[in-house]
Formats: C-alpha cells, sequence, structure tokens
C-alpha cells in the first residue's frame, strides 16, 4: 500500500509554485525551481502532481480556496448588495496593494498565458470564474436569475480590468474607480430588464 503524501510537503510545493508564477508566469519556472524552492527534491514534485499542468491546476485551486476563507464570508454579509461587494473587493485589493500591484489576480494572469494551450488549466479556470459568477450572483434580491447572472459576469470582467490597470500603474486608483463608480453603476443594472 503506498505511503500517503505529507501535507506540509504539498502545502510548501503550492505555496513555492503560487509565488513564482506570480513573478515569472506558469512558461518560465520549471519544476526544478518549484522543487527548489519548496525544499524537496524535484522527485518528490512528481509524488503528488502527475505533470506540471496538474500541479498548475492545483495551484490556481488552492488559490480560489485562500481567496474564498479570506473574502468569502463578506458576500453573505449584512449591507446593501454594493456594499457587502464593495467589502469583498477592498479585501482583494489590499492584498495586491501589500504587493505593490506587481502580482494581480492569479485568475487573469493564468487566462492570458497558459488557458489557450492547456485544456485542464483552462477548464478549471472556467469552473472558478463559474463559481465566482455564482457566487457574486448570490448577492443580488431582485433581478432574474439571468440577469443576476449577467450582471456578475459584468462584475468579474470589469474587476480584471481595474486587476490589470492597477498593475500597469501601480496604484490603488482602478481599484477605488471601480468601488465607487463601476459597482453601484453594475448593480443598479439588476433590476431593470
Amino acid at each position: 500500500m503506498p505511503r500517503p503524501g505529507n501535507p506540509d510537503i504539498r502545502r510548501r510545493l503550492l505555496a513555492s509554485g503560487l509565488e513564482l508564477f506570480y513573478a515569472r508566469g506558469v512558461n518560465a519556472t520549471g519544476v526544478k525551481e518549484i522543487a527548489d524552492r519548496a525544499d524537496v527534491p524535484k522527485a518528490a514534485f512528481y509524488t503528488y502532481y502527475e505533470s506540471k499542468e496538474a500541479f498548475v491546476v492545483a495551484v490556481l485551486g488552492q488559490y480560489w480556496l485562500e481567496l474564498q476563507d479570506r473574502s468569502g464570508s463578506l458576500l453573505l454579509g449584512r449591507g446593501t448588495p454594493v456594499r457587502r461587494l464593495q467589502r469583498y473587493f477592498a479585501v482583494i485589493a489590499d492584498e495586491h496593494e501589500r504587493h505593490t500591484f506587481m502580482r494581480g489576480c492569479l485568475i487573469g494572469n493564468l487566462a492570458l498565458e497558459v488557458s489557450a494551450t492547456s485544456a485542464s488549466v483552462h477548464e478549471k479556470l472556467r469552473g472558478i470564474v463559474c463559481v465566482w459568477e455564482h457566487e457574486l450572483a448570490a448577492v443580488f434580491t431582485e433581478g432574474t436569475p439571468q440577469r443576476r447572472r449577467e450582471v456578475a459576469g459584468l462584475i468579474i470582467e470589469a474587476w480584471e480590468g481595474a486587476v490589470l490597470r492597477a498593475r500597469i500603474d501601480r496604484t490603488r486608483a482602478p481599484y477605488d474607480r471601480f468601488s465607487r463608480i463601476t459597482l453601484p453603476q453594475l448593480v443598479g443594472l439588476v433590476g431593470t430588464s
């Protein structure tokens, strides 16, 4: 019977991959570099992941879980839909600001870098965005289900644009505009037909 994996090694590999993917991207990061940074032998990497592509999917999954742990509960809290969404995105913007706006959003980064060349990464990204859209749509109390999903999709699209602009300008201003102008306008569309 195979020995169960060490959760600490798995955690270190995922953390190493996340940092390197942010810093250099997936294509410029090798398995040996990931293993070295995690302080594990390269062969150990393949004990946990059958391929680099499978590892990228796992990093995305871990990124999404951590994002939900930090901010997901804010969507369920008190307040108007606009206020809950503003609090939710402010937590994410704060994280980006701690990294001087250099990292961006791993979902957007990998969508641009590898989504077109990796079917499994593409499917993982689609799944995450679908869940994200569903969670944002659940904030709304009016409008049709279809309209809620459409507006939630627009919010994600606008957010990713703000992330890109924040990386370019290295400032929080795009997030502030998103929160102050874009979110209220988009939320206002939920009740319209």
